[in-house]
C-alpha cells in the first residue's frame, strides 16, 4: 500500500496507517517504561524484569521513529 501511493488519497491514507502505527508503538514504549518502575520480587529477578522493559520500551520507540520518518517521507 506505501510503495503503490501515489496519488494525494492513496499518500494520505498511507500517512494515516504510518501515524498510527506511530502512535501505537509509542504507546507500547510508555507502557513498558512504567512497568520498569514496579516494585516487588526479589531484586536480581526484579532488575532483569527492569532491563527486559527498557530494552522493548527503546525499540518500540525505534520503530514510532522509524514509522514517523516513512509517513514524512511520503509527502
Amino acid at each position: 500500500m506505501i510503495k503503490e501511493a501515489n496519488s494525494p488519497e492513496s499518500k494520505q491514507a498511507a500517512r494515516s496507517y504510518l501515524s498510527a502505527m506511530a502512535k501505537e508503538k509509542e504507546a507500547n514504549a510508555k507502557r513498558h517504561e512504567k512497568m520498569a518502575v514496579t516494585t516487588g520480587g526479589k531484586a536480581v529477578s526484579q532488575a532483569k524484569f527492569k532491563e527486559h522493559c527498557l530494552t522493548l520500551a527503546k525499540e518500540f520507540r525505534a520503530e514510532a521513529e522509524e514509522y514517523k520518518k516513512a509517513a514524512d517521507d511520503l509527502k
